[in-house]
């Protein structure tokens, strides 16, 4: 049978023996208004229906109660947490990007360091090559100035033999001679 019908019974039975017993023998209470039989059995109705109500009422819903007590509980810690997390993440990320900014401007200021030294390298080696290729170019320029003057010289010295030839052989006079030198200045212009 259903718990209600149980509780149900009980109390129309109780309400019943404590009539006929009303009836039968008046007593303190009854001078007072009370009937002791009912008083009794409405106190064992109340304890009854009290039980009931903390077994299948009352527990349950203090247990449901308590989880979501429970529950709410966790979920601030855990926010209180997932808080302090970010707020250390914060810390740790703001520090590790100063680190970052720091090494990045060490590798800047390192490359521009050996990117200055290259290009002055550069420039000392073009240098030295430019100072080579004058050079080269001054014992080229002194190696043909000397072989022209060589050929000049001898160019020289094989026309004053021809002109020597010819004045000797026509040396017939002072107006003749004048002639030769001046044919022979022409041709060489």
């Amino acid at each position: 049978m259903d718990l209600l019908q149980i509780i149900t019974d009980i109390t129309i039975h109780t309400a019943r023996a404590a009539t006929e017993t009303e009836i039968q023998s008046p007593n303190i209470l009854g001078t007072l208004g009370i009937n002791g039989k009912i008083f009794i059995a409405q106190l064992i109705n109340f304890a009854v229906i009290l039980f009931v109500l903390w077994k299948y009422a009352f527990t349950p819903v203090a247990n449901k109660l308590q989880e979501r007590t429970d529950r709410i509980e966790k979920s601030i810690h855990d926010a209180g947490r997932i808080e302090r997390e970010k707020q250390e993440f914060e810390v740790w990320k703001n520090e590790a990007m100063k680190e970052a900014r720091k090494q990045a401007s060490a590798i800047i200021t390192q490359s521009k360091i050996e990117a200055e030294k290259s290009r002055k390298e550069t420039i000392e080696q073009t240098k030295v090559d430019q100072l080579k290729l004058i050079e080269q170019a001054k014992t080229q320029i002194e190696a043909e100035k000397t072989t022209a003057v060589q050929s000049a010289k001898s160019e020289l010295a094989d026309i004053i033999t021809y002109a020597a030839e010819k004045i000797l052989r026509a040396k017939l006079d002072e107006k003749k001679d004048a002639e030769l030198i001046k044919e022979y200045i022409k041709s060489i212009k």
